[in-house]
């Protein structure tokens, strides 16, 4: 009988169409995306299909053409071609007669070094090493900055060491007969020679750009190096500089100061357009420290209160409980207002000019929308009792340097200054403005007075400001010569040498973090493209060291700094390169004092400014993953999922939906719009004009975005970087000038035709017809309803709760807010092996006990059952967690079309929710990790019908790969959409963001996965260096997933055999992720050992399983989001009030369905098992 013929349903119609309810979570809307906002037909048909359309098809074209295009490649690839066992041909080479005594085969060793950051500052890091090949960063524990942790780019940066299309040998330009392959000797006599003639006039038509970075040694080169020429022009150029943070601080202290924020010290945290969390140096310590802030184990536990005001959608506005959207200007408005009514308040007689001159600078012109209830609230907590002296204030870098200087002004009148935030004066070079100097530099260039330009880990021709036309000017010095780790745009138009540089994981060096803290630089493996001179032998031999060696300058250096030598040296030496860190060398941080009459007459000067229009709009130039370009060829940075839009290898012109009505330029939706007539969207194209300059470029709608405000984004658009980076978005930096470098005002955005493709992972893997997935409480909720203990009456065999029993209490405070509190209990019939330990046995079953031993060997049970807990309340969306993840477990990159195709092969995700029922200005965006979550009932063990995907004895769903025939039974099978299936050999070509999948004619087809993989070029051995030799690299047809980093797990097993222990101690193996995780949101470990922190995280009253009413028993459990939000400005919600309709934060029965169709009774959500939801 058809679902149609039961008689329950007899009378069935099909309800008319209704827009579908979206979720919620603390009583407010859930969504993704515009489209799920929406509820449009195409996001309907997204979320039936499960996959995207084209994820499961090799192609659209037919299959008659297919065979055609596989046909042809087979007759190309002849007989030797049509086996299916493809049989890898390698070469085996033994390592060496004489190994080294500390190289066991198969046994990683770990060296500390530091990576330089862009523009000053560094992260202490532990590279993994495999017989002298560096495979792994990790965080260096003993770093100040890094205490373990590490960024995206530390991450991300084996796949610089090993690209195979770095220069490899030096290129010298000869004026007849072109370039041509040199020798580094070569180089060295002509500079020689070359550089004798400048020393005659001291250099001055000589000309060094380098890149700017805050190292010891290369400052004491440096000056040697100014010696030799002190006419010289020297440059520490970095693009994406904030020149007005420095000028503020100089406004307001006297001299230029690095700002030191202590966010773990802060009651109360406001930020003016500062994404403070993300990519900047002290990123890593500012993360932590909000982490330690938000986090909550119990009622009454306090916790910090973020206000974030801003024009972007940042990390901080993120985890913020109050945001306001503000155009860039009307942010500087905001601080004004702020600052007026604080000082107002506070009536400070040291204040008084500036209190003044804030009085005098009146109210804004025009309608700001700063929401003055809101000024009042801040002021409220900045001045309330037990915060002074324990908030934060922090301005961007789209701000003045009169608000930067107001902000320190208002820290000042706080008390703030030496406790939640502290300063170190700055060198001189790192307080130089680059666009200033650039400015000079091409000044000099037009005028003809540089005959000799050096350039050093720099690309201006691509980044310089545009007003400056530094591409012509490089072209008419008579001598330019880049150095170059990297493809640039800089390096391939120099005309007399072209240099091949060195990572920082092939030589020596040292670094300055952003707190001071000086760490060395050491080689984990020779330079791969040798002979290559580093960054310091290089400019060692402009100083005229004629045989410079890394190691010997370093040492020099730090021995006239230390004052030490011979045996004493030696041993801070060695200490300092096994720890990472020289010892001692962290400064006191500093506390000046604010001059509030040179802030007061800057502000007056600077006055306020007025709101942009949508006839005049306001560009603010940001950077994203691959910052200012530098990164473009790195393909792990292109794949990871922008923070807001979820968009890759791309950078589109981002506006507010509001902005893009009034412009025109919003999605219309139906069957003929490009934006979203097929599942791969095509936004629309802009032509968008600034200061005369204009580029046309893809627009797409960001919620919470400043209305008449266009976010462009720096570094993309390469001409010349490698195949990842060539041809990937747009060159933005077209609209950059020099007189405004971060934010340009009066600029005019209008559609053009055409459309562009983008790939966008916001609606991928989108959960259907799941309520309570995100779940969040306000503080005062929690600390009621977490107040009162859980007292589960558990099954004896499951465990299983009776949340329909007598005791209301049977649940947690995150249990309740889900499908468990409206579901019967699901009591098995079954014993469940895993529920008791080795020192934790079921104290009060014997019937279980004796069922146990009867029918399953004792060991089963008896080792670790490993789980873990994803804090959403700590997470900030950063995506570190999956380039960590990639580098671990050898994952590949596949390109922006199969992105697009929903084939991202990444193993964990970082789900991006928008709440509220405002589309142009949603109340908060929130971030959920999802990977397999390991479930004890796995749905896709039980579909394989190879058994390629079994359940371990530790509680691990574990893959056999080669067992893998492709079915993907597993993957539709899997409610929580986290299995990967390789349509491809991803693993054996290089892919970047321009190539197209398919081709309307001609038999050979542009993807290059058709062609046979005997004659597909292959991936360049040197790429395949960077293999983790603990993980088996996939071939096509085979499915994948998170495997808890089991390889971590049997090493550290087979530790502790060596060390004759029982068991692996709690903490000592960490997860890929969980060991890169800035903020320590994720917590691994064994579930059924009491004392371990994920068995203590998984018993509070903020863990719930996802999905957990499936009965899947996933082994990941999440901790709801606390809230701590102002009641003067909102009130809190308490989403257990089951007082008011919807108040659980969970809709189960589908209100049209249940008025329109007799038939309909109740959902199937409610008909499902209860379990730990």
């Amino acid at each position: 009988m058809s679902h149609d013929q039961c008689p329950s349903t007899k009378g069935k119609r099909s309800p008319d169409p209704a827009k579908r309810k979206l979720p919620t979570s603390n009583n407010r809307p859930v969504w993704r995306s515009p489209e799920e906002y929406a509820d449009s037909a195409e996001f309907r048909e997204l979320l039936e299909r499960e996959f995207p359309a084209g994820a499961s098809e090799l192609a659209t074209e037919s299959r008659r053409d297919f065979m055609k295009f596989m046909g042809a490649g087979l007759a190309l690839a002849g007989a030797a071609t049509i086996p299916g066992c493809r049989r890898p041909d390698h070469k085996i080479y033994s390592y060496s007669r004489e190994v080294p005594e500390r190289v066991v085969p198969g046994k990683p060793l770990w060296y500390t070094t530091s990576m330089p950051l862009p523009g000053g500052g560094a992260e202490g890091l532990m590279v993994e090493t495999h017989e002298g090949r560096p495979t792994k960063i990790e965080g260096n524990p003993l770093h100040p900055i890094n205490q373990g942790k590490t960024s995206a780019w530390s991450q991300a940066s084996t796949l610089e060491l090993y690209d195979p299309e770095r220069p490899r040998r030096p290129v010298f330009g000869n004026p007849a007969r072109g370039k041509l392959n040199a020798t580094l000797d070569d180089f060295k006599a002509w500079a020689t020679d070359h550089l004798a003639g400048h020393e005659e006039d001291g250099g001055e038509r000589l000309a060094f750009v380098v890149s700017k970075k805050t190292s010891p040694t290369r400052d004491s080169v440096r000056d040697r190096l100014r010696e030799r020429f002190p006419r010289a022009f020297w440059l520490a150029y970095e693009p994406t500089q904030s020149d007005a943070a420095i000028e503020g601080s100089t406004l307001a202290f006297g001299r230029p100061m690095r700002e030191l924020p202590r966010l773990e010290r802060a009651n109360v945290v406001v930020t003016f357009d500062r994404g403070v969390l993300e990519r900047e140096a002290m990123s890593l310590p500012a993360s932590r420290g909000l982490a330690r802030t938000r986090y909550v184990d119990g009622p009454t536990q306090p916790m910090s209160r973020v206000y974030a005001i801003e024009s972007d959608f940042t990390a901080m506005g993120s985890m913020a409980d109050h945001r306001l959207r503000l155009a860039p200007s009307q942010v500087g408005n905001a601080a004004a207002a702020i600052a007026r009514e604080l000082l107002g308040r506070m009536q400070s007689g040291t204040t008084r000019t500036l209190r003044d001159a804030l009085t005098n600078l009146g109210e804004p012109r025009g309608g700001d929308g700063i929401s003055r209830e809101f000024v009042a609230g801040v002021v409220d907590d900045l001045l309330a009792e037990g915060n002074r002296g324990r908030s934060l204030l922090l301005a961007g870098p789209s701000q003045s340097a009169s608000v930067h200087a107001l902000v320190h002004a208002m820290n000042a009148a706080l008390g703030n200054i030496g406790q939640t935030v502290s300063f170190l004066p700055m060198g001189q070079e790192e307080a130089s403005s680059s666009v200033q100097a650039i400015r000079t530099l091409a000044s000099r260039m037009q005028g003809g007075q540089i005959e000799t330009l050096v350039t050093v880990d720099v690309n201006p021709v691509y980044d310089a400001p545009a007003d400056l036309d530094f591409a012509e000017l490089y072209a008419r010095v008579p001598h330019t010569i880049a150095y170059s780790l990297s493809l640039t745009e800089t390096y391939d138009a120099a005309n007399r040498w072209q240099l091949n540089g060195t990572s920082y994981l092939e030589c020596w060096g040292d670094t300055e973090a952003a707190d001071g803290t000086i760490a060395p630089i050491q080689p984990m493996i020779a330079p791969l493209y040798a002979p290559a001179m580093s960054e310091l032998e290089l400019l060692a031999f402009f100083a005229g060291d004629a045989d410079p060696d890394g190691h010997r300058i370093v040492r020099e250096a730090w021995q006239r700094r230390l004052r030490l030598t011979g045996e004493r040296f030696d041993q801070a030496w060695a200490r300092a390169l096994h720890d990472g860190v020289l010892a001692g060398s962290t400064p006191r941080a500093e506390t000046p004092g604010v001059d509030f009459g040179a802030v007061a007459r800057e502000l007056v000067s600077a006055g306020l400014s007025p709101a942009p229009t949508s006839a005049a709009l306001e560009v603010v130039f940001t950077t994203g993953h691959v910052h200012d370009g530098r990164f473009a060829n790195n393909g792990w940075l292109q794949e990871l999922p922008h923070g807001g839009t979820r968009v890759v290898w791309d950078n589109p012109l981002l506006v507010s939906p509001r902005t893009a009505k009034d412009l025109g330029l919003e999605p219309q939706g139906g069957a003929e719009d490009p934006y979203t007539r097929q599942q791969i969207p095509r936004a629309r194209m802009g032509r968008l004009t600034v200061g005369g300059r204009t580029i046309e470029a893809p627009v797409w709608v960001m919620p919470g975005l400043a209305d008449h405000v266009v976010q462009v984004m720096l570094g993309y658009g390469r001409t010349v970087g490698g195949t990842v980076a060539k041809d990937v978005g747009v060159n933005t930096y077209a609209l950059r000038s020099s007189d405004r470098p971060s934010v340009a005002r009066g600029a005019t955005l209008t559609r053009v035709r055409g459309s562009y493709e983008i790939a966008s992972t916001q609606n991928h893997w989108s959960l259907e017809g799941r309520d309570a997935i995100v779940r969040q409480i306000d503080k005062p909720a929690w600390d009621k309803h977490s107040a009162k203990p859980v007292q589960p009456k558990p099954d004896k065999i499951y465990g299983a709760i009776d949340a329909w029993g007598d005791d209301p209490q049977a649940l947690n405070v995150a249990e309740k807010m889900g499908e468990l509190a409206h579901t019967p209990a699901n009591i098995g019939i079954y014993p469940n092996p895993m529920n008791r330990s080795r020192t934790e046995p079921d104290p009060d079953a014997l019937e279980y006990d004796r069922a146990i031993k009867r029918d399953m060997p004792p060991p089963f049970a008896m080792g670790p059952q490993w789980g873990m807990t994803i804090d959403m309340a700590t997470c900030t969306g950063c995506g570190v967690c999956t380039v960590a993840c990639s580098a671990e477990n050898n994952i590949p990159v596949v390109g922006k079309r199969e992105v697009a195709k929903g084939r991202a092969m990444t193993w964990i995700r970082v789900d991006r929710y928008f709440t509220g029922d405002d589309l142009n200005n949603p109340d908060q965006m929130l971030h959920q990790p999802i990977a397999c979550v390991h479930c004890e009932n796995a749905p896709c063990e039980v579909v394989c019908p190879v058994n390629a995907t079994v359940h371990g004895p530790e509680g691990t769903n574990d893959m056999v790969y080669n067992r893998c025939i492709g079915t993907r039974y597993c993957s539709n099978n899997c409610p929580y959409k986290v299995r990967r299936f390789n349509f491809f050999d991803y693993s054996q070509a290089k892919f970047n963001g321009g190539w197209v999948a398919e081709e309307e004619t001609g038999l050979r087809p542009k993807n290059i996965n058709f062609v046979p993989p005997r004659l597909r070029e292959q991936v360049n051995e040197i790429s395949k260096m960077r293999m983790n030799p603990d993980v088996t690299v996939r071939s096509r047809g085979v499915m994948e997933k998170c495997t808890y980093c089991i390889q971590r797990v049997n090493r550290a097993r087979f530790e502790m055999k060596l060390k004759g222990a029982d068991t692996i101690p709690d903490g000592f193996v960490q997860t890929a992720c969980q060991q890169a995780c800035p903020t320590g949101a994720i917590t691994f470990g064994d579930i059924l050992d009491k004392a371990s922190k994920v068995s203590k995280e998984r018993e509070m009253q903020r863990s719930y399983l996802l999905l957990g009413y499936l009965n899947v028993r996933p082994r990941t459990s999440h901790l709801i989001r606390v809230n701590n939000p102002n009641p003067r400005l909102r009130e809190p919600v308490d989403p257990l009030d089951y007082g008011h309709a919807d108040a659980s934060g969970s809709t189960f029965v589908e209100p049209r369905k249940r008025d329109e169709d007799q038939g309909y009774a109740m959902s199937l959500r409610i008909l499902a098992p209860g379990a730990h939801a």
